[in-house]
């Protein structure tokens, strides 16, 4: 049985703290409480074995994708990402360490190395993918395109759990303690990892590590990205005989099956005319002037990072983000890694020149909601709050807040602003919705003592995350009355994490 280290606790602390604990979701209020004790908190979960420790099933909820369609993304419970940040931390140098090697540049995603609370600290990784494919294209006539349908709620977690001991025999009880886990997050389903931590990322890479060695094995080159695979020769028919026994490799051993729509041989000079270098992927190039491509937390799509000082002054700053903004508009599907370069490019500076844009635009941006409300949060003031409040008014309407994560983000974004909530219509679309959480955020935001007082006397007949936003809001409540139902619950909750966040409550307030 695996104990967690204080190693590995401190760098999911450190992980979850630059970076998010899901790429999908609002960092949750938890991890304040269990920073401000962490000790305390460290300690417990040291205390026992991983198998003993409670596991709870995540937070499920889905994003729309630019072409159609929607995916599934996760939340874990802010106890279960720091478990799961530790345990991707505790096995990811050995997993590192059986992958191709990065000279080949074979597995070009994610090298694994582990510093500064990241699990990737040399980058995604996607430079060398293109650059791979375009040398290979070179050497050989054909190209054989394909990836894995669905690929992370698709992982077989007992061959995630040989994956890990494959790549080191004393991983083994780690390895077991790792699918015990993650089955519990399924609620004892055999696949699936969540999508949205980077933790993911780890196992993932685990898994593919045979599927390259198999691949190497076949007497034709390849490269990879995640499950995106590039494979090379100089016959169509060996690629088509590559491609039979790679899907029944990928069935019989991981369960796995290769998506249709995305799987095609053709000439790697067509490919790459098409692919890399059509005239969307040079305009696109030119618009951002790429220096790097990273983003630590999603397997599939890329930010373009564009430097602070790549802009002379602030003027040609707004023009080039507003340019671009524009532009991404422009196209008929969006760009999920340019928009969120340029949106997190807006953000890091500070920037409100495309806030407005986005906004009466935003039912194009959906697929990055994430981002555009961070974005937005990040540079909303009381002059913008009521710049913007006619826009946000307008966007209730909207259908694509009909979207449950969307309509998530929109509440929790609105309910930080008291211009925003003295609008009659703003107030009524969080207090008519179903999510407690961001009703509590409201209620503390709008000194809004009678709603938590509404809720408090049925605060243990609420779900965790509602419980725990209770709590919180409960700090606008007089001391007295706070502080004496705060210790009444602490002395009555059998959840610990709830004792700890009425214990953060009860002691900052």
């Amino acid at each position: 049985m695996t104990i967690l280290t204080e190693s590995s606790l401190d760098f999911a602390r450190e992980h979850i703290q630059k970076y998010y604990d899901s790429d999908f979701y609002p960092k949750p209020i938890e991890f304040e409480a269990l920073w401000y004790q962490w000790d305390e908190v460290k300690a417990d979960l040291m205390s026992k074995n991983v198998a003993k420790l409670l596991v709870t099933p995540p937070k499920t909820m889905t994003i729309a994708k630019p072409k159609g369609g929607y995916r599934v993304v996760h939340q874990l419970e802010p106890i279960d990402t720091i478990i799961y940040s530790a345990l991707a931390c505790h096995v990811a140098t050995q997993v590192e360490a059986a992958r191709t090697p990065v000279a080949s540049h074979i597995a070009c995603s994610y090298r694994l190395s582990i510093a500064n609370g990241s699990y990737f600290s040399g980058g995604s990784g996607w430079v060398d993918f293109i650059a791979k494919t375009e040398a290979l294209a070179v050497t050989n006539s054909h190209v054989l395109v394909t990836d894995i349908t669905d690929f992370y709620n698709q992982i077989y977690l007992h061959r995630l759990n040989n994956a890990i001991e494959s790549a080191d025999a004393s991983l083994k009880t780690s390895a077991d303690d790792i699918e015990t886990f993650l089955s519990k997050l399924n609620s004892k389903s055999s696949q699936g990892v969540p999508v949205g931590p980077a933790a993911s990322i780890v196992m993932a890479e685990a898994v593919l590590i045979d599927v390259d060695q198999f691949l190497s094995a076949q007497g034709v080159s390849h490269t990879r990205y995640v499950d995106d695979f590039r494979i090379f020769s100089n016959s169509s028919r060996e690629l088509f005989q590559v491609l039979e026994r790679l899907t029944l490799y990928l069935y019989e051993n991981h369960r796995l099956t290769l998506s249709a729509e995305k799987t095609f041989v053709t000439l790697s000079a067509e490919f790459v005319q098409t692919h890399l270098h059509n005239n969307y992927v040079e305009e696109k190039a030119n618009l951002m002037e790429t220096l790097e491509i990273f983003n630590p937390y999603s397997e599939e799509y890329e930010e373009i990072q564009i430097p602070v000082d790549f802009f002379d002054e602030p003027e040609q700053k707004n023009i080039q983000l507003q340019a671009a903004i524009e532009k991404i508009r422009g196209y008929e599907h969006l760009d999920l890694g340019l928009a969120r370069s340029v949106i997190r490019t807006a953000r890091r500076n500070k920037n409100p020149v495309i806030a407005r844009f986005l906004l009466e635009n935003f039912d194009f941006f959906v697929p990055v909601v994430n981002d555009v409300i961070l974005y937005l949060h990040e540079i909303t003031d009381v002059v913008l709050s009521k710049e913007f409040l006619p826009i946000v008014v307008n966007l209730i309407e909207s259908p694509s807040l009909d979207s449950q994560l969307v309509r998530f983000w929109f509440e929790w974004y609105v309910a930080h602003y008291s211009e925003l909530m003295h609008s009659p219509k703003v107030h009524a679309f969080i207090y008519s919705g179903q999510n407690i959480e961001n009703q509590a955020l409201a209620a503390i935001t709008t000194k809004n003592v009678a709603w938590v007082r509404d809720h408090k006397g049925s605060v243990f007949n609420s779900g965790g995350w509602s419980r725990r936003a209770i709590l919180n809001a409960s700090r606008i409540l007089p001391s007295d009355e706070r502080n004496s139902w705060l210790r009444l619950f602490i002395g009555n909750s059998p959840v610990i994490l709830d004792r700890w966040v009425a214990k953060w409550v009860l002691e900052t307030s």
